[in-house]
């Protein structure tokens, strides 16, 4: 893996009796920023559902497992997908990037512009087949749809703190998140003392702009009284695995009528990172060739 972009932490409060994993995605969602060319609403959004995908990958354990959050929504936003693998491998791209209103705060409303709609959570572990959950969006806000999620799913008691700050120019400045998760041995008043520090600490964002660290927040504000540990660190980057090969694969799975259609060539782009692969006349040709060998066999 390259330098990293990144860092999810994983941890435990009060001898186990709360789960909790924390990141910092500032220069993560800025290459989502920058490779999708993101107006202020989508990146907001963007940068919102990256980091809380960064932080449900904490559960992640098999080699070659990964989980994707999605919003599907009818508002204007229309919403995004977030994959990240076990390596911490984030990729991610919106329905809507360039969505822009005159009026300045609604650049800012994401829930506004995305409800009604869906949050649906993908998880894929290793051969087996993938398994989805999905909740109705709550208020479109993100960190709340998605303790809605484990509430509903998976009878699981979290609160989430997700920040992205951004400039007029839609520059990234910050962007973070924590999320705690009550285990069925937790003493309530403890609960009740996180719910509290939660409320009373001020937005995630503007901390980290103000050049405090994931670790100095938790320490200061968030789990304020409490004894808390990290018990792993996993380094996080934005990265698209695709290639050429995998594009040509696809393109084989049309079958041979519709790559016939496609004689004259073809320039697919990739979502995620906007890459273009040239596949011209004579590489059709090919690909149809080596479907008909295929098929022969």
């Amino acid at each position: 893996m390259t330098e990293p972009e990144g860092r999810l932490l994983c941890g435990s409060i009060a001898a186990d009796q709360f789960r909790l994993f924390a990141t910092n995605t500032t220069s993560i969602v800025q290459k989502a920023r920058d490779f999708h060319d993101l107006y202020p609403l989508s990146a907001i959004m963007m940068g919102r559902l990256i980091t809380a995908v960064a932080l449900m990958s904490g559960d992640l354990k098999a080699p070659s497992s990964e989980i994707a959050l999605r919003i599907d929504a009818e508002g204007p936003l229309k919403g995004a997908i977030a994959l990240i693998n076990k390596e911490g491998d984030i990729k991610a791209y919106a329905f809507e990037p360039h969505l822009w209103f005159q009026e300045s705060e609604a650049n800012l409303q994401v829930g506004k512009h995305l409800i009604p709609g869906t949050l649906s959570v993908i998880r894929q572990s290793g051969l087996k087949a993938p398994y989805t959950g999905q909740v109705r969006l709550l208020d479109g806000e993100i960190a709340s749809d998605v303790a809605a999620y484990y509430q509903q799913s998976e009878q699981t008691a979290t609160a989430v703190n997700l920040g992205v700050l951004i400039d007029p120019s839609a520059a990234i400045r910050s962007a973070g998140g924590v999320l705690i998760q009550q285990l069925p041995n937790a003493d309530p008043a403890l609960a009740e003392l996180i719910s509290s520090n939660l409320l009373q600490t001020p937005n995630l964002s503007d901390l980290m702009d103000m050049g405090l660290s994931i670790e100095e927040i938790l320490d200061r504000f968030i789990l304020k009284g409490l004894p808390w540990k990290i018990n792993k660190e996993m380094m996080l980057r934005y990265h698209c695995d695709c290639s050429r090969e995998r594009f040509a694969r696809a393109l084989m799975l049309l079958g041979q009528k519709e790559l016939m259609s496609l004689r004259d060539g073809i320039a697919p782009v990739c979502h995620y990172c906007n890459k273009t692969y040239e596949f011209s006349a004579t590489d059709i040709d090919n690909l149809i060739k080596a479907l008909d060998k295929h098929d022969e066999t």
